[in-house]
């Protein structure tokens, strides 16, 4: 139907261009981009399409030609990029896995997780990328602090003084689990997902997340809510962001 359609009717051209972005809200990302987005040409049109932890961008393209149109939305990049520097992961069929996974082949990098609150879910994503096994070692998971203590080497006292929920417990976390697998990068979790648990001092939704590569330790507080399903989720996506991030600084070319 869609050939004879075609030559019946002077059908227009479109063509769609995804921009992944995350670590920036939908709002302040709008402020950020107004100006671009003010000079986009009529026939280039911008939609706002927000989700847990990231927003995306899709440019939609009308004409004749689908080769000018490619080649205008790939100017309208190139400008836009000027805005979202640092925020863009990815574009179309891109995931925030297979690009920490390009990242880790390009550099020849390895990776493993200690997970206490998120109970595996980050290994998961990882390992739900084929061939993953190229720069994935394993994952400890470890929410008693017994065995953060002897699979991880967190010290007792750390954990007696600071909590399991700390800083402190989670950068010895990504620094036990990068050294106890042999891989060159540990990434770590730890926090209060809820519903329960949280004290004034710590409420729920209270998670520290780490990142121990060869040159230094990075770890990040997260104050988020109080579901505890939305709270592993974003949890996972924000540790593999910052992996992601680092892989960035150490070398790794952006998207």
């Amino acid at each position: 139907v869609l050939p004879k359609i075609q030559q019946v009717f002077n059908t227009p051209t479109i063509y769609h261009k995804m921009v992944k972005t995350i670590g920036i809200g939908e709002s302040w990302l709008a402020d950020k981009i107004k100006p671009w987005e003010e000079q986009l040409p009529s026939h280039v049109k911008l939609a706002y399409l927000p989700g847990l932890g990231e927003v995306k961008l899709r440019l939609t393209a009308i004409g004749n030609s689908l080769k000018n149109l490619q080649k205008d939305v790939s100017d309208q990049l190139l400008l836009l990029n000027q805005y979202v520097d640092g925020y863009t992961y990815g574009y179309d069929q891109d995931t925030l896995p297979t690009v920490v996974g390009k990242l880790l082949i390009a550099q020849g990098l390895t990776l493993s997780t200690a997970e206490s609150c998120t109970g595996g879910k980050v290994a998961h994503e990882i390992t739900s990328i084929p061939g993953s096994s190229k720069y994935f070692v394993g994952s400890v998971v470890a929410y008693e602090n017994r065995l953060k203590e002897e699979l991880l080497q967190v010290d007792a006292h750390t954990l007696a003084t600071h909590g399991a929920v700390s800083e402190q417990t989670v950068s010895e976390m990504a620094i036990g689990v990068k050294n106890r697998l042999g891989s060159d990068i540990g990434i770590a979790t730890s926090g209060i997902a809820g519903p329960t648990g949280g004290t004034e001092d710590k409420p729920v939704g209270t998670i520290w997340i780490a990142c121990s590569d060869p040159e230094k330790t990075t770890t990040k507080r997260l104050s988020l809510y109080k579901d505890r399903i939305t709270n592993i989720r974003f949890t996972s996506i924000a540790v593999l962001n910052m992996v992601r991030q680092r892989l960035v600084e150490m070398g790794g070319e952006k998207p």
